[in-house]
């Protein structure tokens, strides 16, 4: 068993973790120290706290006394050890705890340990049983039992396997948990340990705590004995203030009993005082009273007379108004409808004009008696005081001239009036008199002060007040400035700047007449008064009238305060009068009244408010005046007929209610024809002679108008609008309906009716029973459900038409349906092959359609209950086209088959089977069976396959669904051929366009033996059977299949096979390609032609317009028509638009025009399928003699057959402008050299490929240099190949692009040649002595002795990028090995290169060669100049070449000897030496021009000489030619 692995340890971390623990634990304390310190500080001083805040201290308190600590002995520990005591003790508890938790972990692992081992030794006992019983059942040759005990085995061994699994993993838990526990251990005894050590320190810590707690105890009972003292002091204190409140309150009480005594005696006063002014006014009211009532009966009868003749003359219209309604048709009605509502209007508002005029008339009437009567009471009282002034007789005279003048004025004025108007009240407008207004809102009975002309001349003023013809100035508002209203107010006169003053003083007394109110030393804050009511509103008002509201003001403050109105509202000041008369001082919490009066003189809303003032502040009454409106609501807005019964008629009214004060017409329409009404009859929604046709039309609806509802609906009155419910067909119905007003603030209301029609108490669920499509002679069966809405049981009885009654059944014929149930019966048909002629009325002959109804008869019911019976009838025949088939003769190798039709004559679909087949035959599709559409033919294919050679008699069975039986005869003969195939069938893979799919099929040759009875022999039929022995076959491929079969001839011996190869490679025929290349030329041609004829076109009108411009406008007329073409233009379009196609077959195959149509046709290429059927005939071998005899040797009987598939895609990758081989040529290529060729390929399928290729030879020339990427549909890639040859020889390598769709074959050619170049100067090339500053041109030559073209390039070292880096070595004649890396020597000043060479880069032609120029051209003397020169073929150094050369100053130098300088300029300084011994020959002489003289210098060793000593000497030689020199000659010598 494994060890545990070792890992983490996931629950309580290892030993490591827990000593970093304990080990940080008094850092953590460091860290901690100040801040648990500063939080026992505030401990201390929150204890202390109450005794800082304590109005008493301890010293005041003699009772209170503290206890000694007798604990002095008690050393306190410092705070950092008493932070460590804590620490150490929290961790042991935890230690404890965590100690625990382990041990029990280890228990429970330990338990189970122990009962998985106990299962491990279970299963091991009884997989030993078992294996006791295996052997025992082996020896019995017991197989079953051996299969049961061994798969008992396994399942005991997989068993025992997870068993010891499961034990190992226990125990490596077991040994972590142990190892967790023995940690915990350790650190417990460690802290142990610790705690013993410090045992002392812990002692001091619990005596010290148990101190700490003892002083606390004796705080708080301090604390207590403080807060009693406290409670007692503040008891005394709540007893005093109670005292001083109840003295405060009596004090309160006996001045409030004085208080109150004065107030109720003012009180009283000011009651009797309003009791005499109310006793005043009471008898003042009574007085005028009397006077009205007198007034009014005088009016009354005045009235009553008019009355009667308005009604006279009313009753004489109304009778012929109602001959004239009886004369005019209905029609007509319905046309001037809209007319008389427009003349109905117009009589209401004529009507509504006299009631008003009578109204202003009653008014004034009364205004004048009111003026009389005070006339009259105002001359008593001027009598009563001054009576001197008014004796009797003129008192009598006046009195009676004055009351005769206003009687008669009065008397003349009703006369007037009640002859010319005839005024008379009618309901509407009592109901629209002011009389009906509240108590509040009466008519005002005051007269103006300045009422006092006659009648007559305040009509005229009235007449005068008429709106002009047309509008002016005056209609427009006016708005007037600031300074029109302060000079209004100050009068004419005045001037700005005194206005200016006036408004600031004004400005300034207002500002103090406001103060500030205290009252028991608190401020008033907010309305003085308020108003009640709080808002004045004059409703619904007439133009005209005057209606008058009383308000009263209540003083809300502290104190006595007085009231002033201040202002109206602007807009209001016309129409409002305010009758305020300040009361002066009032009260808190009294009143004051004020009248408001109201006479409107334009129809419209206002809104405004009536200010006042008060010493304490300002403030006012809100004041509304609105005008009628409608307010138009209906009770419900849906409404719910419920169920009821087709028949029936059901009618519910919509009540509409008008709230408003405004009368308006309506309409009820349905929802559908939506128009809005405005306000003025004339554009209400009348309906015309059309829309009553389309609502005679709409009454055939269910749920309709009771009528057609065009009426109006006065003021606060109301309409019940009937809606009708008439079902009559069963089910929901709803229907939506619309009011529409002709009032515009009013909108439309919206109705909804629903409503459910229910059938009569018996009923079918369904009514039309369809059967469908139904055979002959076939039963179908139906059940029916009536349902009953009764509450009693109903008989129903079941009636069958006397036609049908052989071919239809209702079961039962009577029966009985219960209350609120259902009743089921059966309906069996069963259709005859007479039933078209028993049942012509009923059933179409043509549709195959069957109508029958039927009818079920209800008791104490006349109407039955009708439901038809649907059913088309149709035949179940299946046809087959032949009856017997003759197969012929059958290999056993192939299938022979056949195609019947079979043919459903029925209109429904059938299901057939072709049952008991034989094994040797097959039916196809779908093994013979499947489903026949109605009227459908469909061709089935019957195969045999011949198991053996035999003749074959069988028969054909096809059964219906409704096991109906049709039967074909069969016959054929079976052949055993001496040769098979091993494939009958071959399929090809998708192949695309040049590519190549093969495949391998064998002939074998089974015929060994003539013995028909150990094996099946080769024969056709019972005829002879075949001889044995080798056997010929030959496979002819049909012409234009793109096949090739090798071999396609052979010999196959008896007992052998022959392996054969079919290759498919589809390619594109060469003329297929030709035409589409002469196509393309040919379309080519022709928009080449167009184009042509288009640029001479515009070439013409350029010059026409050239010419245009540059002759004058005589010749122009005078010259010909520009417009005409030349014949030679002419002709010349002519010309390039005739073209000559070639033909297809003189296009060569490897043009550039086969190419790119190759390229267009596999773009455009469809894919193929191509089926070949390859013949292989089978002849013996003796047979040879078929020549003379005429015969043919193949038997056709034994013939093969092998049927290939071949599909044919296009080829999903192309080569952009390859050839039809999609060869890459590289050419001939020097060896060794690379050359690089790149072709495009291009993914031209619609699918995203992924490129792969095969694996080129590694050793080979070739090689792929980029990698290949994914091409999405249209998407070409650059493949780029070198080509580097090894050898001089011919390479050819296959390479194919491969995809998933298909792949693209390359074919990679090149050929290496070994170039050979000479040159005709070998390494070193002198130029010998030049003077400097000239130069001297020298040449050699390469030559090139092969078929290749051959790149040089020519370079010198002394131009190289590395030239600096090269010098760096060490010169020649310091060198250890007196050599030097570089060939560079000495250049010109200014380190300019001293040769030149021309060329420096080309190509040398096939057998060529090319000629180099080099040019030594130096700028000073030396005697080393040299360089190196590198010649490159194909970028490889073929040839490396020294140039040297030296330049002189002078014509006539000293060359020869020995050189004792470096070979290179330099600094070295050389020694200078003696001359002895050394004879020179000759020591002067003459050169000539172009020559060189020979110095001889030889040496002989005087005598005494030391062999070992160096001579040496020094000789001065002078030379003569264009200037003298000197030279200094070195000679020395050794002995040798």
């Amino acid at each position: 068993m494994l060890g545990p692995k070792p890992g983490p340890r996931v629950d309580m971390g290892g030993r490591q973790p827990l000593q970093m623990e304990y080990l940080n634990m008094e850092e953590e304390d460091v860290y901690q120290v100040e801040n648990e310190g500063m939080e026992k500080q505030f401990y201390v001083f929150d204890e202390l706290g109450m005794e800082c805040d304590d109005e008493f201290s301890d010293d005041d308190d003699p009772e209170i006394t503290w206890e000694e600590n007798d604990s002095t002995n008690v050393k306190d520990l410092s705070y950092p050890e008493t932070v460590h005591i804590q620490k150490r003790q929290r961790r042991l508890k935890e230690l404890e705890i965590l100690h625990q938790e382990k041990d029990l972990n280890v228990q429970k692992i330990r338990q189970e340990l122990k009962e998985c081992c106990m299962r491990i030794e279970t299963l091991e006992r009884e997989r030993k049983e078992v294996e006791e019983d295996i052997q025992q059942q082996e020896h019995a040759n017991n197989n079953a039992a051996l299969f049961r005990l061994r798969a008992q085995h396994r399942r005991l061994c997989d068993e025992l396997r997870g068993e010891e699994d499961l034990q190992a993993k226990i125990t490596l838990k077991l040994q972590e948990n142990e190892c967790d526990m023995f940690e915990v251990e350790l650190e417990q005894g460690k802290l142990m340990r610790l705690y013993e050590e410090h045992k002392n320190d812990d002692a001091k810590y619990e005596a010290r705590l148990l101190l700490e707690a003892k002083q606390r105890l004796e705080a708080e009972q301090t604390a207590i004995l403080q807060a009693e003292k406290r409670k007692t002091k503040t008891i005394k204190d709540v007893e005093k203030q109670k005292l001083e409140h109840k003295k405060a309150f009596e004090d309160a009480k006996k001045y409030n009993q004085k208080s109150i005594q004065y107030l109720k005696e003012s009180m009283a006063r000011a009651r009797q005082e309003q009791a005499d002014k109310e006793v005043k006014i009471r008898e003042e009211l009574e007085k005028r009273m009397q006077v009205i009532l007198s007034l009014k009966k005088n009016i009354t009868t005045s009235r009553e007379n008019l009355q009667a003749m308005q009604a006279r003359k009313a009753a004489k219209s109304a009778t012929e108004k109602q001959k004239k309604d009886r004369q005019a048709p209905m029609v007509s009605e319905s046309e001037n409808f809209q007319q008389q509502m427009l003349q109905k209007k117009y009589l209401q508002e004529f009507e509504k004009k006299k009631q008003e005029f009578a109204e202003e008339q009653k008014t004034l009437k009364a205004e004048i008696m009111a003026k009389i009567l005070r006339e009259e009471s105002t001359m008593e009282k001027k009598k009563k005081i001054y009576p001197v002034l008014f004796p009797e007789a003129q008192k009598s005279e006046h009195k009676t001239s004055e009351v005769w003048k206003f009687k008669k004025k009065l008397l003349q004025y009703i006369e007037n009036s009640s002859e010319d108007d005839r005024v008379i009240n009618t309901p509407d407008q009592e109901r629209r008199s002011p009389s009906q207004i509240s108590d509040e809102e009466t008519v005002t009975e005051q007269i103006p002060n300045h009422f006092t002309q006659d009648v007559n001349d305040q009509l005229v003023d009235e007449e005068s007040l008429n709106l002009p013809e047309f509008p002016g100035l005056w209609d427009n508002d006016h708005t007037p400035s600031k300074d029109e209203i302060v000079s209004k107010r100050l009068g004419v006169g005045t001037s700005k700047m005194e206005q200016e003053i006036l408004a600031r003083q004004l400005e300034k007394q207002r500002s103090g007449i406001v103060q500030k109110q205290v009252a028991a030393g608190r401020e008033f804050k907010g309305c003085p008064f308020y108003s009640k009511p709080d808002v004045i509103h004059f409703k619904n008002f007439d133009i005209g009238q005057t209606y008058k509201k009383k308000a009263t003001l209540i003083n809300a403050s502290y104190g006595i305060t007085f009231c002033r109105l201040i202002a109206i509202t602007d807009c209001l000041k016309d129409f409002i009068e305010v009758d305020f008369k300040p009361p002066g001082q009032i009260s808190a919490g009294m009143s004051c009244e004020m009248a408001v009066t109201f006479k409107p003189l334009v129809n419209k809303d206002f809104e405004g408010e009536i200010m006042f003032r008060t010493h304490i502040g300002s403030f006012a009454v809100p004041l509304y005046c609105t005008t009628k409106k409608c307010d138009l609501i209906v009770d419900k807005q849906v409404i719910d007929f419920g169920c009821h019964t087709i028949g029936e008629t059901i009618t519910r009214t919509i009540t509409l209610t008008n709230r408003g004060a405004l009368n308006t017409y309506y309409q009820f329409l349905k929802s559908a024809p939506k128009r809005l009404l405005t306000g003025e009859m004339t554009d209400l929604n009348v309906p015309t002679s059309e829309d009553l046709f389309d609502l005679d039309q709409q009454l055939q609806h269910e749920i309709k108008i009771g009528k057609i509802t065009v009426d109006e609906i006065g003021a606060f009155t109301s309409v019940k609008l009937p809606i009708i419910f008439a079902p009559l067909i069963p089910g929901e119905t709803q229907m939506g309906f619309e009011l529409v007003f002709s009032d515009p603030a009013s909108k439309n209301i919206t109705i909804t009716a629903r409503a459910k029609g229910v059938d009569v108490p018996v009923w079918l669920s369904n009514p039309n029973i369809d059967l469908k499509i139904c055979m002959y002679d076939r039963l179908y069966q139906d059940s029916i459900c009536a349902c009953s809405r009764a509450s009693t049981a109903l008989q129903l009885k079941f009636e069958v038409c006397s036609e049908l009654r052989n071919h239809l059944e209702l079961l039962p014929k009577t029966g009985y349906i219960q209350a609120h149930s259902n009743f089921s019966f059966q309906l069996k048909f069963l259709p005859r092959k007479s039933l078209p002629e028993d049942a012509k009325k009923y059933f179409n002959k043509e549709t195959r359609v069957l109508e029958a109804p039927m009818n079920i008869l209800v008791a104490n019911q006349t109407r039955s209950i009708p439901f038809i019976v649907h059913a088309i009838v149709t035949s179940s025949d299946l046809e087959i086209d032949y009856q017997t088939i003759d197969f012929g003769y059958c290999s056993i190798y192939e299938s022979v088959w056949t195609t019947i039709s079979l043919t459903n004559k029925s209109i429904l679909s059938q299901e057939y089977g072709f049952v008991d087949i034989p094994e040797y035959v097959e039916v196809q599709p779908n093994d013979g069976f499947g489903v026949l559409l109605p009227l459908e033919t469909l061709n089935i294919d019957i195969i045999v396959k011949a198991k053996e050679a035999k003749e074959y008699n069988f028969e054909l069975i096809c059964k219906s669904e409704i096991n109906r039986e049709f039967k074909i005869s069969c016959q054929a003969v079976g052949v055993f051929p001496p040769l098979k195939l091993s494939h009958s069938v071959i399929h090809f893979a998708a192949t695309a366009l040049n590519d190549t799919s093969t495949v391998t099929l064998y002939v074998e040759n089974s015929h060994t033996s003539q013995n028909e009875f150990i094996h099946s022999v080769p024969r056709i039929g019972k005829g002879e059977i075949a001889p044995v022995g080798p056997t010929l076959f030959e496979f002819v491929i049909p012409e234009y299949s793109y096949l090739s079969i090798a071999p396609a001839v052979g010999t196959v011996m008896p007992g052998e096979k022959c392996l054969v190869h079919l290759m498919f490679k589809p390619t594109l025929p060469d003329l297929l390609v030709q035409e589409e290349a002469v196509r393309m030329l040919c379309q080519a041609a022709e928009s080449e032609g167009i184009l042509e004829k288009q640029e001479a076109q515009s070439s013409k009108s350029d010059d026409l317009s050239n010419k245009k411009r540059s002759l004058p406008k005589q010749m122009e007329t005078r010259g010909s028509s520009p417009s005409t073409p030349k014949p030679k233009e002419m002709n010349s379009i002519s010309d390039s638009s005739l073209f000559e196609p070639p033909n297809p077959v003189n296009i060569p195959l490897d043009s550039n025009e086969y190419n790119a149509a190759l390229a267009s046709m596999l773009r455009d290429f469809k894919e193929d399928f191509h089926t070949f059927v390859i013949p292989c005939f089978v002849k013996y071998q003796e047979s040879t003699d078929h020549k003379a005899s005429g015969h043919s040797p193949y038997s056709i009987h034994n013939t093969l057959y092998l049927e290939v598939n071949c599909p044919t895609v296009a080829p999903p990758i192309i080569l952009i402008s390859g050839n039809k081989q999609n060869m890459v040529d590289f050419g001939a290529i020097a060896v060794e050299q690379r050359v690089l060729k790149r072709i495009e390929i291009q993914n031209i399928s619609h699918f995203h490929l992924k490129l792969k290729s095969s694996v080129l030879d590694p050793c080979g020339p070739f090689e792929l240099l980029n990698s290949l990427r994914s091409l999405q549909p249209g998407a070409t890639h650059n493949l780029i190949f070198s080509f580097t040859p090894a050898k001089s020889k011919m390479y050819y390598e296959p390479l194919e692009i491969r995809s998933v769709k298909g792949n693209l074959s390359l074919i990679l050619t090149g050929c290496g040649i070994d170039p050979s170049v000479t040159c005709s100067v070998e390494n070193v090339l002198d130029v010998g002595y030049v003077l400097a500053n000239q130069s001297r041109t020298v040449t050699f030559q390469l030559e090139n002795a092969t078929i290749l073209n051959v790149m040089f390039s020519v370079k010198l070292d002394s131009l190289s990028y590395s030239k600096h880096r090269e010098k760096q070595v060490l010169p020649e004649f310091l060198a250890p090995d007196g050599t030097s890396g570089s060939l560079v020597g000495t250049q010109n000043y200014g380190d300019q290169s001293v040769f030149s060479v021309t060329p420096i880069k080309g190509s040398i032609g096939p057998m060529q060669s090319q000629e180099f120029e080099i040019t030594f051209n130096p700028d000073h003397e030396s005697m080393y100049y040299s360089d190196g020169m590198q010649v490159e073929l194909f970028d490889k150094v073929a040839h490396t070449i020294q140039l040297k050369g030296a330049a002189r100053e002078h014509l006539m130098f000293v060359e020869g000897g020995d050189p004792v300088d470096v070979p290179v300029e330099s600094l070295t300084i050389l020694p200078s030496y003696d001359v002895s011994g050394f004879v020179i020959d000759p020591v002067k002489a003459m050169v000539e021009a172009g020559t060189v003289k020979v110095v001889t210098v030889s040496w002989t060793p005087p005598s005494g000489h030391d062999p070992l000593q160096t001579i040496s000497a020094t000789v001065k030689m002078s030379i003569k030619g264009d200037i003298t020199e000197n030279y200094q000659i070195i000679l020395t010598a050794v002995v040798g």
